[in-house]
């Protein structure tokens, strides 16, 4: 608050030269019965649970407070308040911000003092007593004005700088990430043809085996570790990489169902089942196969790999006014908050074996189709990912001719 707006308060509650002189007289009343009213409005303060909290936080910060309220009755009867009145009050407010004291303890505190000040000046009976605590009445009322302006623009300030610092570390991790992803993109690169090449090799070796020769289990683990390895691979380079959408008409059941063939015949989907409950309507989005096919076989993989043997998961599709739904829902134990929290962040993962890119992967291709992903997890229900996609609704008439895959 400037000076300016703390004569323009005097003046709008009509605070004089004489309701200074007036409150200047109260000071022999008040004196010897200031460390009463600070005791008296600590018990008050102190009954209230969320108020003792804040002000019992750190070591004597109670007895400290019982100071600067002490330090502030004493100086309330200067019977000067001019600019440096003012500046000096100000820091009320600033303190408020630092205990984390809340706006209304402020102005009920205020009511606390004023009727402990009036009991006390009544009691004393001075001249013109009723003039004398109106002008009081006054002043209290100018102290909350400075300090509920200060809390505000201290608490302001503090919120600017929190955001700020919350700004400047999503950047400097978003940095990280990227300079991560490069590298690992460049590993990735140098690693895909090499593995290649291996894995061609132990296949002609394993081709020259007979199925009971004593080493063919062992090459065939090889070669599965390669696969794992060569996913992984593949994973970077479509995250760190991304191809640029080739938009067209697609029929969501048919790459649904051709995924789940692909789970099935591979094993992807270990003991559990999967369900699907395709829409009638057979809608049309606007998309590219190969990334859906890509969005559609990693949330299936992760639900099926979430699901308990003989679990049962559920796609589903439906059609809902100008958007596709796809629905994923698994019959695992769940995530965690934190997990769902963080689940599309790159390189996150609770699995013993991932690369954390699957989830973030999935979030990619939504956003580049102009779309949103949804996860929705309890240790009841599983965990339900919900993908909304536009549709080519109006491309859905007799008229239209049938969409061949590419």
């Amino acid at each position: 608050m400037s000076a300016s707006v703390f004569e323009e308060m005097k003046s709008y509650i009509g605070f004089s030269d004489d309701d200074a002189a007036n409150i200047a007289t109260l000071k022999p009343c008040v004196q010897p019965h200031i460390s009463q009213i600070v005791d008296t409005f600590y018990v008050v303060i102190m009954r209230h649970a969320d108020a003792r909290q804040i002000l019992e936080r750190g070591e004597n910060r109670l007895v400290r407070l019982h100071q600067t309220l002490r330090e502030w009755l004493e100086s309330l009867f200067v019977g000067v308040y001019d600019d440096g009145y003012h500046k000096q009050r100000s820091l009320i407010g600033r303190v408020h911000v630092r205990v984390g004291l809340p706006q209304h303890y402020m102005i009920t505190a205020m009511e606390v003092i004023w009727q402990n000040l009036e009991c006390c000046i009544r009691k004393a009976d001075p001249a013109d007593v009723h003039e004398k605590l109106r002008s009081l009445h006054k002043l209290l009322a100018l102290e909350l004005g400075i300090m509920l302006d200060t809390y505000k623009e201290t608490y302001s300030a503090s919120v600017r700088q929190n955001e700020r610092s919350a700004v400047e570390e999503q950047l400097t991790r978003a940095q990280h990430l990227a300079q991560i992803g490069q590298l690992a993109a460049s590993l990735a690169h140098e690693i895909k043809n090499p593995l290649a090449g291996i894995s061609g090799a132990i296949q002609i070796i394993r081709e020259d085996m007979t199925p009971d020769h004593h080493h063919h289990a062992i090459i065939g683990e090889i070669l599965a570790q390669i696969k794992r390895l060569d996913n992984a691979v593949k994973d970077l380079l479509i995250y760190a990489r991304p191809v640029p959408p080739d938009l067209a008409p697609r029929r969501v059941n048919d790459i649904v169902k051709r995924i789940m063939a692909f789970i099935h015949d591979d094993n992807g989907a270990r003991n559990a089942s999967i369900r699907f409950d395709a829409s009638p309507s057979d809608p049309l989005i606007i998309a590219d196969d190969a990334n859906i096919e890509q969005l559609v076989l990693n949330l299936l993989l992760n639900a099926t790999q979430a699901s308990p043997d003989e679990g049962v998961v559920v796609v589903s599709t439906e059609a809902r006014n100008d958007v596709v739904l796809l629905i994923v829902q698994d019959a695992g134990r769940g995530m965690s908050s934190e997990a769902r929290l963080r689940a599309f962040e790159p390189f996150y993962t609770t699995k013993a074996r991932g690369t954390g890119l699957g989830l973030p992967i999935c979030k990619r291709i939504v956003d580049a189709h102009a779309g949103t992903i949804v996860i929705d997890s309890s240790s009841d229900n599983g965990t339900c990912v919900t993908v909304q996609l536009p549709s080519a609704t109006e491309l859905q008439s007799p008229a239209v001719e049938p969409i061949k895959d590419r």
